[in-house]
């Protein structure tokens, strides 16, 4: 429970709340963990609770009419999903699935409803979240009509360096992220061809480095002056 708490803290939408407060929060809370390769919900089901990640990496995503994945977003810990669908009955918008272990706290909808009626400051925090998403999602679509499919990579990579890097001793910022090229592809709305070319220019450059299990930004100087 005190873990709980002290997790409930540090995230955005309960900022401001007491203890007290919190602990009701962490009272109508499950803790859940999901191995690699779970579905958390599929598009389309009924909507039955809003999850906060622990830990761990969960990819969002949709399918096409010709069967294919697009990818929506990449969360992390100390994020919260679904960002819609609150106060109506419309089901799932998209598929989660987690990338690697997952371990988060659910919380019933209607629960999670009745809070945030309960507590008008929580509402207007996750809608600020939404907004935030909602932000994002007009950038990329943005990006995707203005900026050069190389200038959308450099910017993702920037992206996730900012979000899950992790600085080494040696100046590297390191990307703990399972993720193919195909699954990049997919994110930004190019080909897996220019996810290639590019990761292999930047390789040549001495910029950065990539597997199926990691990132690493050698030289993120470098990958700021692309943009």
């Amino acid at each position: 429970m005190v873990y709980f708490l002290e997790f409930f803290k540090q995230f955005p939408v309960f900022s401001g709340l007491t203890d007290d407060e919190l602990g009701e929060v962490a009272e109508i809370s499950n803790h859940r963990i999901f191995p690699k390769g779970t579905n958390i919900f599929i598009e389309g089901e009924e909507r039955k609770a809003v999850y906060f990640i622990l830990s761990g990496l969960v990819k969002v995503y949709k399918v096409n009419e010709k069967g294919q994945e697009q990818i929506i977003s990449f969360l992390h810990s100390d994020e919260m999903f679904p960002h819609v669908g609150f106060f109506d009955e419309t089901p799932y918008p998209a598929t989660a699935v987690t990338i690697n272990k997952v371990e988060l706290l659910s919380i019933p909808i209607e629960e999670f409803e009745i809070l945030m009626l309960r507590k008008p400051e929580i509402s207007i925090k996750v809608m600020r979240v939404m907004g935030k998403k909602l932000l994002e999602m007009q950038n990329r679509i943005q990006s995707i009509t203005t900026q050069s499919v190389f200038s959308r990579i450099i910017s993702t990579l920037l992206r996730f360096s900012k979000e899950l890097g992790e600085q080494q001793e040696d100046g590297t910022i390191l990307i703990r992220m399972p993720m193919t090229n195909t699954d990049l592809a997919s994110l930004i709305g190019v080909t897996r061809e220019s996810v290639n070319r590019t990761l292999n220019r930047l390789k040549k450059e001495g910029i950065v480095t990539h597997s199926r299990k990691e990132i690493s930004i050698l030289d993120e100087k470098k990958l700021i002056d692309y943009t």
